[in-house]
């Protein structure tokens, strides 16, 4: 007879996470050394008793609420490259339901984390359970239920019994490089405290392995003949070159054969902006010279990217009529889309095959393309230069913040930026050298995730972080500083004070000539926020949670409070004032597909409705 261990559910779940591992090329790490949690009366005595008993060698934290801890784990697993991630445990009803977007983002971005949410009594005996759902014709329906469509794996455990399969198939998914995201075990309340009889092997050690998938030679041949026939050849790096470690393969394929890299959000700083041959953020947000090399482009060779919308400008961004497309993904739903030639292969694993066969067949670089690609970049750089010094007399511009602190701050460093106007400025305008690392997301761009993120990077073992954030996302959930000065996290939160939502004002005024309800302003009259900005004191309130405070109106005092922060322990906060117009320089072709109303009384409106139309109809199409 097999031998048994008997355990509760919530102890199983903590003793078979702290004994499983990642392994990838040699290195084996802990899949889950992390977890945090907020306990009620749904997990308390269930999930919680179980990590405090039986997973000691989990490091559990405390945040102050269930979206942001989501957001830490996603940090967390980015910075170990999607090998680690952490658990999160959450109570039943609202702790449950304050985690759905934190999952959306996960799954969206494919980033493993591990949620662990609490549900109803699986027995019913105690009649109908605080906080929980009463749905009409589905008694099983709960809270927790509304995780499935944003989780790539879901099960409800209403047995102990089922928990033997369910673990394994999380571990599994959470392991797989084409199936990263929000992984749940949604555990029934009384559940978690049940005890079952649980086999020995289970809680063994074990190793998941995360083998680098090869790429087909057939696929490899199909894509390295396009290669050879392109005159404009271009690669776009995705997220996937960074979670691959294949960015010292991309640098040496693209300058051996002479072919520009454009980057998206998520592979930002996958090049590095020292070598020739790296042009930049390109899409809705890109530079003048990504984008002008992408919109010329006869061959483009997509690595690693979901092909966003703000990375291909909507379906606008390439405009050669002969374009081709190839692509290098794990997985298959991206890997062929824009009718792209696809290699289904891990991002090092395709770069390395693609080379070698590119060698052997004898593909050369186009030197007249290269001097293309060395002059617009030299073109972008004269136009945006003079835009980043701040001018006496003048209210320093949120790109010119951005400058001075990105010359501020150390090699090594890492950067997070994710919602409003600061992910695109940056993407725009960071300069990546000294290994200035990027972790920015429109692919959620999820308003909250900032501090957390900086969390997790730094919980990761990444040093000098640097969270940009706006004042609208800092003021939705700003107990985040108070986990970093507890867990005395040295990160540096550098607080961009506009007055409100102003990327949000800019678009308005874009597609309907006018602004309202964005700009945090004294009411005046019935609904009118007219009257005078708001007179936060964000400088008092981050020091009232414990922050290092710097305050900052010139380029000189940011200066000041930058090499301030550097010296000490804990977060500082640097609370920056910029002028709430001045939007960094514009970029070449960076249509995105926001449109003005089809009806309306005001004259203004119809007028750039009619101008969308006739742009897009210009220049958006599908690449058949």
């Amino acid at each position: 007879m097999e031998k048994t261990i008997r355990l509760t559910v919530g102890q199983a779940v903590a003793l078979f996470l702290q004994n499983q591992w990642s392994e990838r090329d040699g290195v084996e790490q802990r899949l889950i050394p992390k977890a945090c949690g907020i306990y009620g009366h749904g997990n308390l005595s269930g999930l919680g008793q179980g990590f405090m008993e039986c997973g000691r060698e989990i490091e559990f934290h405390q945040p102050f609420h269930e979206q942001s801890m989501v957001h830490m784990a996603v940090g967390f697993a980015r910075a170990k490259r999607r090998l680690s991630t952490m658990a999160c445990t959450a109570s039943i009803g609202p702790g449950t339901a304050n985690m759905y977007t934190g999952a959306a983002g996960a799954t969206i971005t494919k980033v493993p984390v591990l949620l662990l949410p609490s549900d109803h009594y699986g027995t019913r005996r105690q009649g109908i359970v605080m906080q929980q759902l009463e749905h009409v014709t589905e008694y099983d329906f709960s809270i927790a239920d509304g995780l499935r469509p944003v989780s790539v794996f879901f099960d409800k455990i209403v047995r102990p019994e089922q928990l033997v399969s369910s673990l394994m198939e999380a571990a599994r998914v959470l392991t797989s490089p084409d199936e990263a995201g929000a992984v749940t075990l949604s555990i029934c309340q009384g559940v978690q405290t049940e005890a079952g009889d649980f086999p020995v092997k289970l809680f063994e050690k074990r190793v998941w392995h995360v083998d680098r998938r090869p790429p087909a030679d057939a696929q490899v041949a199909r894509v390295v003949r396009l290669l050879k026939d392109a005159e404009k050849p271009l690669i776009i790096s995705g997220g996937g070159v960074y979670y691959s470690e294949a960015e010292a393969e991309l640098r040496s394929f693209a300058e051996a054969f002479g072919i520009p890299v454009v980057e998206t959000i998520a592979g930002r700083s996958t090049m590095g902006d020292a070598l020739p041959m790296a042009a930049g953020g390109m899409g809705v947000a890109g530079n003048f010279a990504a984008n002008h090399l992408t919109e010329q482009a006869d061959l483009v060779l997509a690595i690693g990217t979901r092909m966003l919308d703000v990375s291909t400008c909507a379906q606008t961004a390439f405009q050669n009529p002969d374009v081709r497309f190839a692509s290098i993904n794990v997985l298959g739903k991206d890997a062929f889309k824009f009718a792209a030639e696809p290699i289904l292969a891990d991002a090092r694993e395709g770069i390395s095959k693609l080379a070698a066969a590119a060698e052997e067949i004898g593909v050369t670089p186009n030197e007249q393309w290269i001097t293309t690609t060395e002059r617009v970049k030299k073109e972008w750089h004269d136009l945006a230069s003079p835009t980043l010094i701040v001018k006496d007399g003048e209210a320093m511009t949120q790109a010119q913040a951005l400058k001075i602190v990105n010359d501020a701050i150390p090699e090594n460093s890492y950067v997070v930026a994710v919602a409003g106007s600061l992910p695109g400025d940056v993407h725009k305008l960071w300069d990546t050298r000294g290994d200035k690392k990027c972790h920015l997301d429109f692919g959620y761009s999820c308003m909250t995730y900032e501090i957390p993120s900086g969390i997790g990077l730094s919980m990761a073992g990444e040093k000098n972080v640097f969270v940009c954030i706006g004042d609208g996302t800092y003021l939705m959930n700003p107990s985040d500083l108070i986990v970093a000065v507890r867990e005395k996290i040295n990160m540096t939160v550098c607080l961009f004070v506009n007055h409100g939502y102003q990327i949000i004002r800019a678009l308005q005024v874009m597609t309907t000539g006018t602004d309202f309800d964005v700009e945090f302003r004294d009411q005046q009259g019935q609904g009118e926020k007219k009257g005078e900005f708001l007179p936060i004191d964000f400088a008092k309130h981050a020091e009232s949670l414990g922050a290092k405070v710097h305050k900052a109106s010139t380029g000189e005092a940011l200066n000041l409070s930058l090499n301030r922060a550097k010296r000490e322990d804990g977060p500082s906060v640097i609370v920056i004032e910029v002028d709430p117009y001045e939007m960094s320089v514009g970029t070449k072709n960076s249509f995105w597909d926001i449109a003005p109303p089809m009806v309306s009384k005001d004259p203004k409106v119809q007028d750039l409705r009619r101008s969308y139309e006739e742009q897009r109809d210009e220049i958006q199409r599908y690449y058949l």
